[in-house]
């Protein structure tokens, strides 16, 4: 039986930190290669079509996740989460596989809510502007509104099930 680890507030306060610093790094490459695809590769105005638009902002979304998904992977085994009771078993093929699997569940969140918010919000504009680097001020919205919801669910998800302390 594997002893308990047990963590310090302080501690803790600095796992959170690490955690938020490595989120930061994957979502701004999540958000960049969103962007790419969304604006450059596959626009949503290729095909004049709102299935298309839906399409495109489904696999844009996609993408970037599993960027940032993998990015997260490495920094968090590497950098992240310090106080674990077996690091070994913490970055094995096997735990990769439940990170993912609750990164997964994340990226269906945020495939639906930003699906849903884009959908449910009006058009927004800022300083006269509806847009913004060539892209709705909606999506934005959704995106960062997701990735809010998101970061608890994996913090929580990845704490509980990988990288017990």
């Amino acid at each position: 039986m594997e002893e308990k680890i047990k963590q310090t507030k302080t501690q803790l306060f600095w796992e959170i930190f690490r955690f938020l610093l490595v989120g930061g790094t994957a979502t701004v490459l999540d958000y960049i290669v969103f962007y790419l695809f969304r604006q450059w590769i596959l626009p949503g105005a290729l095909v004049d079509s709102d299935t298309w638009d839906i399409i495109s902002l489904t696999i844009a979304t996609a993408l970037g996740f599993v960027v940032g998904l993998i990015v997260n992977w490495v920094l968090s085994v590497k950098f992240v989460y310090r106080a674990v009771r077996n690091k070994e078993e913490a970055a094995s093929k096997k735990s990769f596989l439940i990170f993912t699997v609750i990164g997964l569940i994340g990226l269906g969140l945020t495939e639906l809510g930003v699906v849903l918010l884009v959908w449910a919000f009006p058009e927004i504009t800022i300083v006269n502007v509806t847009v913004f680097l060539g892209l709705p001020w909606e999506e934005w919205f959704a995106k960062v509104i997701m990735t809010c919801i998101v970061l608890v669910w994996n913090y929580l998800g990845r704490k509980i099930f990988i990288f017990k302390s």
